[in-house]
């Protein structure tokens, strides 16, 4: 009769935490994900001041690339956020040889785990500094 008593509590124990337990793996999951979409926008910042400091291409090519996930600049096609704003700077006509330029990423991302209400929204921001080397 005591062993299964003890079976019920067992059951009873594990029916109370599973939800606990489901939740903060779901958590887990989106906490990671948004890691490796900052981690993704972080390279896609250092490969588009890449192409402004080698010059080898126009800051309207980069914001289209950036903006659209279309091009060979990092791997684009797991964002799941949006990219809200791009800022290259200098200006091309105050760029030479030496100087530095930045380029700034903002990206909107959402997390989608369940609580309540609307997803919560997060900007995060990648910039990268390079030399201009041409």
């Amino acid at each position: 009769m005591e062993k299964e008593r003890e079976n019920g509590q067992s059951t009873v124990e594990f029916a109370l935490l599973l939800p606990l337990l489901l939740l903060l793996s779901v958590l887990i999951i989106e906490v990671s994900l948004v890691f490796h979409n900052y981690l993704i926008v972080t390279q896609l910042s250092r490969e588009a001041a890449r192409a402004v400091a080698l010059g080898t291409k126009t800051d309207e090519q980069i914001t289209t690339d950036i903006t659209t996930n279309t091009s060979g600049l990092a791997n684009t096609h797991f964002l799941v956020g949006t990219i809200s704003g791009v800022s290259i700077l200098p200006t091309p006509a105050e760029r030479e040889q030496g100087a530095n330029t930045t380029v700034s990423i903002a990206y909107r991302v959402f997390i989608n785990a369940p609580h309540f209400g609307e997803p919560m929204g997060l900007t995060m921001t990648a910039t990268t500094t390079m030399r201009i080397e041409r």
